[in-house]
């Protein structure tokens, strides 16, 4: 079904998802530059000690996963509904990976409870980091794909080409070396996706404003 092709019901709810999912992204990224600083902040201020670094990550991660668990069921859950409500065919995969996020975000909570309370060494803590890690890519794969194939709908390339931007700039920041470089990428995959979700937007608006 090609977008044009949707009735003006589907049309109504494609649009709230997207703009839903849109300001989603903005909150995020506004969330997350304020978790980098803290971060950062973290890592200056625990003077090489690994057990202060740990649980005050954990700290961090408790403060985020409460932070943002409403945000996601709103936005970007709430949003990807409204797409799968739409199409469910096309879209509801999208809605599965709302879903994962939103107990994600509970299992970050509980994460970071144990990271406050137990003290283990730099080297679990990232053994117990990396499932969670796989775990989230996962869950962006299912949430970007219904993305992928909104833009592939409506013929938005900012959209498509920055789901997969940003899918690849996901591993590249996994690696030591070349995270750096993932990020660079990731930022300009983000702008992308936020280019293309607004002109996905602008091709809904005028199919369902009254003439």
């Amino acid at each position: 079904m090609a977008g044009g092709a949707y009735s003006k019901e589907q049309l109504a709810l494609l649009l709230e998802g997207v703009s839903r999912i849109f300001n989603g992204f903005i909150v995020g990224l506004v969330l997350g530059v304020i978790f980098a600083i803290a971060y950062v902040a973290l890592t200056l201020s625990s003077d090489g000690s690994a057990e202060a670094f740990i649980h005050g990550l954990g700290i961090l991660i408790i403060v985020l996963g409460v932070l943002a668990f409403p945000i996601n069921y709103y936005f970007l859950y709430g949003g990807l509904v409204y797409l799968s409500r739409a199409d469910r065919g096309k879209y509801g995969i999208g809605a599965w990976g709302g879903l994962g996020l939103l107990v994600l975000d509970s299992v970050l909570i509980i994460y970071g409870v144990y990271l406050i309370a137990s003290r283990i060494s730099l080297t679990t803590f990232l053994m117990t980091a990396v499932p969670i890690a796989v775990v989230g890519l996962i869950i962006q794969v299912l949430m970007y794909a219904a993305l992928y194939r909104l833009g592939d709908d409506f013929g938005v390339g900012y959209l498509t080409t920055g789901v997969i931007i940003l899918l690849f700039a996901t591993v590249l920041s996994a690696i030591p070396l070349i995270n750096v470089v993932g990020g660079i990428l990731g930022l300009v995959g983000f702008v992308l996706m936020l280019v293309g979700l607004n002109e996905v937007k602008n091709k809904i608006e005028p199919q369902i404003m009254p003439k």
